[in-house]
Parts: structure tokens; C-alpha cells; sequence
């Protein structure tokens, strides 16, 4: 035999042993998948796992996202049934007071503006606290981000 033959069997047998290798190994394993940064911080996963690990991790992530909505919409049923409940004795209750007051001039009308003008402030202070909240959160957030490195103190936003 020729030394070229023995090259190429050399190289043919090393070549069989190297694919039988892999078919033993899990390529999920070897595989990384990067993981988003919002489910980082929700799961704590690191920013890149294997293939295997992140499909098992989805799963749970995607269940647990499954049930929390779908009780945050039992909730949010729940609450629209009671203030279904709420509406309906109002009006109710308008249409016992109604004629009632019709004897009485500029009572009628004036009554539904009435409650209408109280739940409006009745549900603006609510709406103010929230958006001074996500004003603030906003100002916080963009003096985080604009920080410059090494400052005594002083921010981009407020220089």
C-alpha cells in the first residue's frame, strides 16, 4: 500500500470517529440562546443559556404569564360586574327620583349634571396622583440615565 492510501485512511477514520461523536452529543447543549432583558429580570436567567434549558424555561415563563393574566382578567371581570351593579342601582335609583323632582323647575335636569360633576372630581385626584407618579418615576429614571460618569453630584438633566 501506498503512503496516500494510508493518509486517506487515516483521515476517513478519523473523520467516521468525529461524526459518531456527535450523534452521542445533545447540539442543544452546545447551542446558546440569548435571553431577553426583560425576562432576565423577571426569571433572573442569565443572558445566554442553552438551547435545552431555554425551551424548558420558556415553558414556564409561558405558563406562569398564562395563569397570572388570565386571573388578572377573572379580576377584572369581577370588578366590571360590580360596577355594572353600581350603574344599574344609580340609574335606578335616577328614575325613582325623577319624578319626584319634575314638580320641582330646574331640579330634573340639573340632577344628573350634578352626579355627573361629582364623579368627575371624585376621580380626579386619583388621576392626578397617578400621573404625578409617572412624572416623577420619568424625571428619576432620566437622571439615572443621564448621570454623567464621575460627577460630583450634578446631572446632565439639572445642568
Amino acid at each position: 500500500m501506498k503512503t496516500n492510501h494510508f493518509i486517506f485512511l487515516f483521515v476517513i477514520t478519523f473523520l467516521v470517529l468525529g461524526l459518531l461523536s456527535f450523534a452521542g452529543c445533545d447540539m442543544g447543549d452546545m447551542i446558546h440562546v440569548k435571553t431577553p432583558n426583560t425576562i432576565q429580570q423577571q426569571t433572573g436567567l442569565a443572558s445566554t443559556i442553552t438551547l435545552n434549558e431555554a425551551e424548558s424555561e420558556y415553558q414556564l415563563w409561558y405558563q406562569h404569564m398564562q395563569t397570572a393574566g388570565s386571573q388578572w382578567k377573572s379580576n377584572i371581570e369581577h370588578a366590571n360586574e360590580i360596577r355594572n351593579m353600581i350603574n344599574q342601582l344609580s340609574l335606578s335609583a335616577l328614575d325613582q327620583v325623577g319624578p319626584t323632582v319634575a314638580g320641582v323647575p330646574m331640579l330634573g335636569p340639573l340632577l344628573p349634571a350634578a352626579s355627573g360633576l361629582l364623579g368627575l372630581f371624585l376621580g380626579a385626584s386619583k388621576l392626578r396622583k397617578e400621573k404625578e407618579d409617572s412624572f416623577n418615576k420619568g424625571l428619576d429614571e432620566g437622571r439615572k440615565t443621564t448621570a454623567l460618569p464621575g460627577a460630583t453630584g450634578i446631572t446632565a438633566a439639572t445642568a
